[in-house]
């Protein structure tokens, strides 16, 4: 819950003195969805409440502050341009071409003689639905009051005009919007309008509904310098005329700059596009040149080539032919050999060598699988070793748990001979074999003795039995451990409970101690009150005695109210106050009312006569005007005119003029329309009219011998036509068609008629000048009656509506029973809370008897069971036989599963190695028996070779030697003579290709000495190509193609990268872009280079000599800034410029001062209070925080090095600005002079901390409730501050209207939190307009305020609101 606010404020805010504007009605006519709404403001606070698109913010922006500062542009709340008047006026509208409406501020005030002073603040608007546009806006102020001194809608509900309100309220009531804003802030507020600019920014930022978003977001210091006045913007646009006028300049050079930076971007793609370009042609020049002198030298080389491939291809045959005969030389000797009989005997000798080398091959392979197998028996002994190894682990690990389980046990209070003993683990020692192997398969190899290894003696079926009753045993031990367990823990809850019992017996026993205390104290308490409340009552019944015999009852004759209750009446009776109230206002009543009739019938009648003074004033402007006056019943129907305004009298007396006018009248012609071609339009007797006018029968007394056609010089109706007419009509005789007589009368056909008149007033243009001038004097003469009788009116009304005043005030000044109600409030509920805390009191004693005899008998239960099982009673005692217990079930369960489950597991594991053992073993023992078999084959076979060769002798072994030599002779020729062919093929080609190629060059010559010749021709005409050479090299052309190649040749050299032609065509456009409204920019080709010629002032010219010429100009230009000119702005800018913005802060700082004198007092009954710090940003660099100090010092002051040094910040800043956003030089200063934004906001929240000793809080420390309280106390505070700075600068007749508004304001705040935002602005002395969703928030602090719930149908159209007014003590709804 946030706290409450004390806003006792009276040393701050002074009641508010006479002549203080407050707002007291509003309206809207014609706008948006509205019609004609009238908004009650009296009292000057009011709450729009609705639902969200309901229009309460939209009927906010339309009154308010757009009828105090006329701007259109700020009509959002949420700032300028978000909403636009002309959609509010043409959305939706299906009327006629134009739409006018208005919305209009009442505000009222007391004069120092004690009369009411009103003055009337509004914006008219019209909008065409031809152009959709809003085609006309005009302001209005004047003293009248809308609805009483004049309408701003006819009787059927038009708005007025422009110049029907200038006519309704005079001239100089109506402004145009820079005159309407000054008027408004020298009547209500007393300031000059830059100052009432700084009030209107206040308002807009406090009426943004995003300000209650902040507000949650707990950005409240960024709302406050949002609030501050931002810099004078006369300043900012005087300062951003200045730099305009210096931009002109530069925008001046800027063009050159522009132009010239296009060109240099383009030449710098374009120069190296050029350098290739001509490199390229001078290349293709120079390798065609090239080409030639390649050519004589190839075709001289290729003859060299040819004799020397000539000669290699004539020692390439010779060698082959020596090759082929030695390879059947060695061929015939060999065969020679193979014929001899030793050949054959060397055949055998060498396959039982074969046969002997494959038997050792797998007496060898035996002899190594052997081994293999030796090797894996001795692995299979290490494993059962290592099986035996981890049981005894195992065995070792369930010794030492068994140990602790015993321990564990006997600690539970349990025999620790239930714990199992473990069987022990045989040792992990092998036994040892020694052997004798075969090693080698060679038969005079000797054995090799060998050391075997045997697992220990092990018996597994009988140690898993043993281990498996062991596990048994553990596991019932586990079982007896579970339940004592159980039983230990059941008796420590037992004596938890019991402790909790004990202390809750303790604070019954306190609990019932205070109650007793707390009883004593309320009885004195209620019987205070009641004293209290008896002075109250006494109180109160005098001045309702009092008030009975004053004001209008203070004569001796005047009506008597009934009298008030007595003291025991008041007393007794809760009601009794406000029946005497109720009676009062019920016998006033009847009064009242015959009052407000009088009242009612006196502004009826003034109204009357206003309207009748209105139409008698604009019917005398219209006569005064020349505008005739016009029979009734005449319709406008376009083309022709009506039969008056075409004749005049020719004759006749002013009688018998007079009766003929009434005879045309009566039958009709006098209006009838007359179209050019003769014809009558419609008219009341136009059918009539028009069949007597075709009688055939000739008229023998025309009307034309009495009237004469009279039409005006190019009129619509030609003289002929109405002569023709004339003619038709009879005069003063009988005739079956239309007939008039001098005396009235008439006849058409069947129809007759008769009519007199005193006078002619429309036939002629001297009788409707008569008839003018007779109608200007009878109207001047019934207006001077008019005023006479309506000052008269007026008169009576002001008496009557006094009248009526005195007894409203009267009656609103009943004695206030609110005292009193808090007085019978307190003293019941001190009655309630005596009678409640003795009840307590008693309630808690008899808590207190029952809990100490539970206490009693759970110790004696407790006992008894705690010594059945052998243990004490105490709670720490059996919390320990409860953990032993619990530890040692853990240890069984863990002795447990390490025997059934690790020791048996690899007892198991152990008889699988033992397996393992046994089949390598066997495996190992049939190796070497294989072994064995395959050295005695192989014995055996060596033998039988050795006989052999023996036998075989050494004539086989010479026969052997030499076929090996001459095979590898034949193998060697064999293998060189199919090179040699092939090289002496391949050199055959060879010779053929040289001479092919050496016939082809000597065709291409001449060809090439052509091209060369070209080429050198293209490249000089590539550099004489117009721009070329420019662009490409920065020296003059040498005159020698050679030299120019060079220079290209060098320039290549050192350039990185050349642009192709695609990237100059791209170029192209940008620079075409560039310079479109300055240059004309065109492309052509010259020797196959793309060429630019830019054409300007000074002619064509290829865009590298253009870009020189550019260059020169903007070189020439920029000195035209002057020295001078700079100073001169320099000047302006540190002076005119940091006095304003020292001026400027210093306003800000005053405005902090006065909002913390105000945050000062409005405290919290626990003291909490808000103090706000407003100083340079922390974020700000060096070189503005030294600007800020330089501002502090005055102009004649500062040093010359300081006031560059200030210009070059501002200057700085501004530039910045300039650079990294858009816009106007007036936005831009704007953003970059804001010196809000070089400061920041620190609230600070200061109250008493837990411990008792002062603390101060940053806003973000507090939680969300608190924030939002406190953020809107700071920004009562800021507005409250802000007019208390206005009005210290007035007189003291003067006191400005002071004004809040709010947009969905105070969300997520309770009733009764608002109910005391509320108390503040009333204590500030606050007039406010607020929209909420939805809500009350009354309270008996606010003396009156008006709530309006706006209603808008979704899917129709218009807005209706219905009005509850808050009296300060109870809500009347008005009944549409």
């Amino acid at each position: 819950m946030t706290e409450p606010i004390d806003t006792d404020l009276e040393q701050v805010v002074a009641e508010p003195v006479v002549g203080r504007w407050r707002l007291h009605r509003g309206g809207i006519v014609n706008i948006w969805q509205y019609r004609e709404q009238t908004f009650d403001f009296s009292g000057g606070r009011a709450i729009f409440q609705g639902t969200n698109g309901s229009g309460k913010s939209r009927t906010l922006e339309l009154l308010l502050p757009l009828c105090l500062d006329g701007d259109l542009r700020y009509l959002g709340s949420k700032g300028a341009g978000t909403v636009s008047i002309r959609r509010l006026m043409l959305d939706d509208y299906d009327g006629g071409p134009n739409r006018i409406g208005y919305a209009w501020i009442e505000l009222h005030r007391t004069t120092a003689t004690g009369a009411d002073e009103y003055l009337t603040c509004g914006i008219g608007v019209k909008a065409s639905a031809t152009s959709q546009q809003i085609s006309d806006s005009w302001r209005f102020v004047t003293p009248s009051r809308v609805g009483t001194h004049f309408q701003l809608a006819s009787a059927d509900r038009v708005p007025l005009g422009p110049a029907a309100l200038r006519e309704v309220l005079g001239a100089d009531r109506v402004y145009d919007e820079a005159a309407f804003r000054a008027k408004v802030a020298e009547t209500v507020y007393g300031v000059p309008g830059g100052r009432y600019g700084d009030l209107l920014h206040l308002q807009r930022t406090l009426r943004n509904p995003d300000i209650g978003l902040k507000v949650q977001d707990g950005q409240l210091e960024q709302i406050l310098t949002d609030a501050l006045p931002p810099l004078d913007a006369g300043v900012v646009e005087q300062l951003a005329t200045s730099f305009e006028d210096l931009e002109s300049i530069r925008e001046n050079i800027g063009r050159l700059s522009a132009a010239d930076t296009a060109m240099s971007a383009f030449l710098a793609t374009y120069s190296g596009y050029a350098l290739s370009a001509l490199h390229a042609s001078g290349a293709k020049s120079q390798a065609a040149a090239k080409a030639l002198d390649s050519a004589h030298a190839e075709i001289r080389k290729l003859e060299q080539r040819l004799d020397a491939d000539t000669g290699r291809h004539a020692e390439a045959e010779e060698r082959v032919g020596v090759l082929e005969e030695r390879d059947a030389e060695l061929e015939n000797t060999i065969d020679s050999l193979k014929s001899l009989p030793a050949y054959q005997g060397l055949r055998d000798l060498q396959d039982r060598e074969k046969l002997v080398e494959r038997t050792r091959e797998a007496a060898g392979a035996a002899l190594d699988n052997a081994g293999v197998q030796r090797n894996h028996a001795d692995r299979a002994v290490e494993t059962v070793l290592t099986v035996l190894r981890r049981l005894g682990g195992d065995v070792e690990d369930a010794v030492e748990l068994a140990l602790s389980t015993s321990e564990a046990v006997a600690a539970a209070g349990l025999d620790a001979g239930l714990c199992p003993a473990v069987p022990a683990a045989p040792e992990p020692v092998p036994g040892t074999v020694t052997d004798r192997v075969r090693a080698k398969p060679d038969p005079e190899a000797e054995p090799l003795t060998i050391q075997r290894r045997t697992p220990p003696p092990v018996a597994p079926d009988e140690l898993s039995t043993a281990l498996a009753e062991a596990a048994g045993r553990a596991g019932d031990l586990a079982s007896v451990v579970a339940h004592r367990a159980a039983l230990a823990m059941s008796l420590h809850d037992r004596a938890m409970s019991l402790d909790a019992d004990r202390q809750e017996l303790d604070k019954l026993q306190a609990g019932a101690r205070d109650a007793q205390i707390e009883a004593t104290e309320s009885a004195g308490r209620r019987n205070e009150a009641r004293q209290r409340f008896l002075g109250a009552a006494e109180v109160w019944c005098e001045k309702a005695a009092t008030w009975t015999a004053a004001g209008p009852f203070a004569g001796d004759h005047a009506a008597r109210p009934p009298r008030p209750p007595a003291a025991e009446a008041v007393l007794t009776g809760p009601e009794a106050t406000r029946q005497a109230r109720d009676a009062a206002r019920q016998w006033a009543a009847p009064h009242l009312t015959g009052l407000r009739q009088r009242v009612t019938a006196a502004r009826q009648t003034v109204d009357e006569l206003v309207g009748r003074v209105k139409s008698a004033e604009a019917r005398l402007i219209e006569l005064r005007k020349g505008v005739d006056a016009a029979p009734p019943g005449l319709v406008d129907q376009g083309a022709g005119a009506p039969f008056y305004r075409l004749v005049d009298f020719t004759a006749l007396t002013p009688v018998e003029r007079a009766g003929l006018e009434a005879a045309l009248q009566g039958s009709g012609l006098l209006t009838a329309w007359v179209r050019p071609d003769g014809g009558i339009g419609a008219a009341a007797r136009t059918g009539v009219i028009a069949a007597a006018l075709a009688v055939s029968e000739v008229v023998t007394s025309p009307l034309a011998s009495v009237l004469a056609p009279a039409v005006e010089p190019d009129g619509p109706v030609p003289a002929e036509v109405v002569a023709g007419l004339l003619a038709s009509v009879s005069f003063g005789e009988e005739f079956a068609g239309l007939a008039v007589w001098p005396d009235g009368r008439w006849r058409a056909g069947v129809l007759r008629g008769a009519g007199t008149k005193p006078d002619a007033e429309f036939v002629g243009a001297g009788a409707r000048e008569a008839a003018r001038q007779r109608a200007i004097a009878e109207l001047a003469e019934a207006l001077e009656v008019l005023h006479t009788e309506l000052s008269a009116a007026e008169s009576e009304l002001r008496d009557r509506s006094r009248t009526v005043e005195v007894w409203d005030r009267h009656l609103d000044a009943f004695p206030d029973d609110r005292e009193l109600i808090g007085a019978r409030v307190t003293a019941e509920q001190a009655a309630r809370q005596a009678e409640e805390t003795a009840t307590k009191a008693e309630r808690r004693r008899s808590e207190h008897v029952a809990a100490e005899g539970r206490v009693r008998a759970m110790e004696t239960g407790l006992a008894q069971d705690a010594g059945t099982a052998g243990l004490t009673a105490d709670t720490e005692a059996l919390r320990h036989a409860h953990r032993a217990a619990t530890q040692a079930r853990g240890s069984a369960e863990s002795l447990r599963d390490a025997l059934a489950k690790r020791c048996v597991g690899t007892v198991r594991d152990l008889v699988e190695a033992l397996h393992d053992h046994n089949a390598a073993v066997d495996d190992r023992e049939s190796a070497e028996r294989v072994a064995d078999e395959k050295c005695v084959a192989f014995h055996r076979e060596a033998a039988a070779l050795a006989e052999l060769t023996a036998a075989v002798g050494g004539a086989a072994e010479e026969v052997s030697r030499q076929l090996g030599e001459l095979e590898k002779a034949r193998r060697a020729v064999r293998a060189e003579l199919p090179e040699s062919r092939r090289a002496a093929g391949e050199l055959s080609n060879q010779v053929v290709k040289t001479q092919t190629l050496l016939d082809t060059r000597g065709a291409e010559i001449d060809g090439k000495r052509a091209a060369a010749t070209a080429a050198a021709q293209a490249f000089a005409e590539a550099l004489a190509a117009p721009g070329v050479w420019p662009a490409a090299i920065d020296e003059d052309h040498p005159g020698d193609d050679a030299q120019a190649w060079e220079l290209l040749a060098t320039a290549v050299a050192e350039a990185k990268r050349l642009p192709s032609e695609e990237n100059v065509l791209g170029k192209l456009q940008n620079l075409q872009a560039s310079l479109a409204g300055t240059h004309n920019v065109l492309p052509e080709r010259h020797a196959g280079i793309l060429t630019v010629v830019v054409s300007a002032e000074e002619g064509p010219a290829p865009v590298a000599v253009a870009a020189r010429r550019v260059a020169t100009r903007l070189a020439e230009r920029r000195g035209f800034l002057t020295e001078q000119y700079q100073g001169i702005f320099a000047l302006h800018l540190v002076r005119e410029l940091a006095e304003r913005l020292s001026a400027q802060i210093a306003v800000a700082e005053d405005l902090t001062r006065r909002m913390n004198d105000v945050l000062d007092t409005a405290r919290s009954s626990q003291g909490v209070h808000v103090r706000l710090d407003w100083q340079p940003a922390a974020w700000l660099d060096e070189s503005t925080l030294e600007a800020l100090r330089l501002l502090r010092v005055p102009f004649a002051q500062r040093t010359e090095e300081q006031d560059t040094r200030l210009q070059q910040v501002f200057t700085e800043r501004i530039e910045s600005e300039r650079d990294s956003a858009t816009g106007g030089y007036t936005e831009i200063l704007a953003r970059a002079l804001d010196y809000r934004s070089w400061f920041a906001f620190t609230v600070r929240v200061r109250d008493t901390g837990p411990d008792g000793k002062p603390r101060s809080r940053r806003l973000r420390q507090l939680s969300s409730g608190e924030t939002r309280l406190i953020s809107y106390v700071t920004l009562f505070a800021a507005a409250a501050a802000f007019y208390g700075a206005i009005s210290a600068g007035l007189a003291a007749t003067m006191s400005p209207l002071r004004l809040v508004l709010l947009d969905e304001a105070f969300e997520r705040l309770d009733d009764p939190t608002i109910a005391r935002m509320l108390e503040l602005l009333v204590d500030l002395d606050m007039d406010w307009i607020i929209t909420w969703p939805s809500g009350w928030g009354v309270s008996n602090r606010i003396p009156r305020m008006h709530i309006y719930d706006v209603l808008r149908p979704k899917s129709g159209h218009g807005v209706a609101c219905t009005h509850t007014t808050w009296d300060g003590s109870s809500l009347d709804r008005d009944d549409p």
